[in-house]
């Protein structure tokens, strides 16, 4: 795996957050080197962090370290060359104004508030600075919890001990994305985990859709549906009850809603695949909910590389407790994330159409148009995805965030057919003459989208390409010679 190098600045005693980073960043990388700066500025050490090219700087500036004098303007930190994490600052008062606090100028709780709204509207307008909502992690375990006055009286502390194993893991799903560690697929059971009842057991009769905690797991579906993130499920049922409970019951949903459906007495494993090859993802893009611990654990046992949490008993307890495990953590969530579900509609259309021409005549039915555009700041936070998430259409296995690409030289390119409208669909990262990068999205496979892509490189410009073998990306292999484009 690649090594990490992370940089963390804080106003607060940090070899607590650096152990705890060291002792979970095994699920990332091999090595992982991090080099605190205490009580400091990254334009204090500008050479320092030159030489060391970290790959992510974290900025903690803590609300215990405030003082009355203005705090250091964030705006020439970002201008470093650098991607940044930030973390908001946690919500404390001094007392001083009461109930006042969040209206008079100058109180500590409108400062906190002050800096962290700025804070965020920097993270919008800046691709190279991505948050972790600390103030929100302390709200889900209460100050007295994760704040000890005594220690930060006593060794600048910010945190409880037992608070930065939960910071670090925030901090290394969001590195994780960065990097192209992405779920994008939700695989929901139904029985006593969509509803309420065992339909695959007692009938029709024992579902009952508003048993308590049933309606918000499944508010929390549409949410994250209307993000981006596709449904499905996988169900020990028979279909046909199934599909009459979707019609005549009050869900929210229909089964058109959900991407892929297996509904059968198969073993769940056998499900999951299914559903990964069927919405053209990796195993390890699944998060899967089943109530059933044996299911859960049958899962875990035949594919490792499925994300399992374990859910509480309670129903009622079991949104709120997924939706503090941030299971689905992105750098950014662009237009094309939220079209995704549509997307995947139509893709059924073009499948339906396939299997009733040859090749040649499928792709000449679909109307493919291609259109490219200068890879730049208005396209880099979805050319930048493209990079951490495509691994089969890879040549030479690289990822890039959208900070490098705003400083690099390329093509993005994006596909309408007849059936709709398929976004961004590939990147070339260029340089000189040569390709750089090249990935595209296992959604336009087997569809000679890679020609019209070089047809158009090469009438730009001569180019050459470069390809570098990875486990995952051999159909890249003979690409550049089919098409009589030379390696360097």
């Amino acid at each position: 795996m690649t090594p990490l190098r992370i940089a963390l600045f804080a106003d607060s005693a940090p070899q607590f957050l650096v152990r705890a980073l060291q002792a979970q960043a095994t699920s990332l990388t091999d090595h992982c080197e991090i080099r605190p700066y205490a009580f400091t500025s990254p334009l204090a050490v500008q050479a320092e962090l030159a030489e060391f090219q970290p790959d992510v700087v974290l900025l903690w500036r803590c609300a215990e370290a405030l003082t009355d004098a203005p705090t250091e303007p964030l705006e020439p930190i970002l201008a470093l060359p650098y991607t940044f994490i930030a973390y908001t600052m946690v919500s404390r008062d001094d007392g001083a104004y009461g109930s006042c606090a969040l209206t008079q100028e100058g109180s500590l709780r409108k400062r906190i508030l002050r800096f962290n709204l700025h804070l965020a509207e920097l993270a919008e307008q800046r691709h190279n600075l991505h948050l972790i909502d600390l103030d929100w992690l302390q709200s889900q375990r209460g100050r007295a919890n994760t704040f000890d006055p005594r220690l930060w009286e006593t060794a600048a502390l910010a945190l409880t001990p037992q608070t930065y194993p939960a910071m670090a893991t925030a901090t290394l799903s969001l590195i994780g994305a960065l990097r192209g560690t992405l779920r994008k697929v939700l695989v929901t059971d139904l029985d006593n985990t969509f509803w309420g009842g065992i339909m695959g057991e007692a009938g029709a009769d024992a579902v009952n859709p508003d048993a308590p905690g049933f309606k918000t797991y499944r508010q929390w579906l549409r949410a994250l549906a209307s993000r981006g993130i596709l449904l499905a499920i996988a169900s020990h049922n028979d279909r046909e009850p199934v599909a009459a409970q979707f019609a005549k019951a009050d869900l929210g949903f229909t089964l058109e809603d959900f991407q892929a459906c297996e509904i059968n007495w198969d073993p769940k494993p056998e499900m999951l695949k299914r559903i990964a090859a069927q919405l053209h993802v990796n195993l390890d893009a699944l998060v899967f909910i089943d109530d059933r611990l044996e299911q859960r654990e049958q899962v875990r046992a035949a594919l490792p590389q499925v994300c399992v949490p374990e859910i509480p008993d309670d129903p009622a307890c079991r949104t709120p407790f997924l939706a503090a495990a941030n299971l689905f953590e992105t750098p950014r969530i662009t237009a094309d994330d939220c079209q995704r579900a549509q997307t995947f509609k139509a893709e059924a259309l073009r499948e339906t159409a396939a299997q009733s021409l040859s090749r040649s005549d499928y792709i000449a039915s679909l109307e493919q148009v291609l259109t490219a555009e200068p890879l730049g700041p208005d396209n880099c936070e979805r050319a930048a995805q493209l990079t951490q998430r495509c691994n089969r259409f890879n040549m030479r296995g690289t990822r890039h965030t959208a900070a490098e690409l705003a400083q690099r030289t390329g093509w993005v390119y994006s596909l309408r057919d007849k059936y709709g409208n398929l976004g961004t669909i590939s990147v070339v990262v260029l340089e000189e003459n040569v390709i750089e990068t090249w990935v595209m999205s296992c959604r336009v496979f087997n569809r000679d989208v890679e020609t019209l892509i070089l047809n158009h490189l090469k009438g730009v410009a001569p180019i050459r390409g470069a390809y570098r073998a990875t486990d995952r990306n051999s159909l890249c292999e003979a690409i550049y010679a089919q098409h009589g484009i030379p390696l360097p």
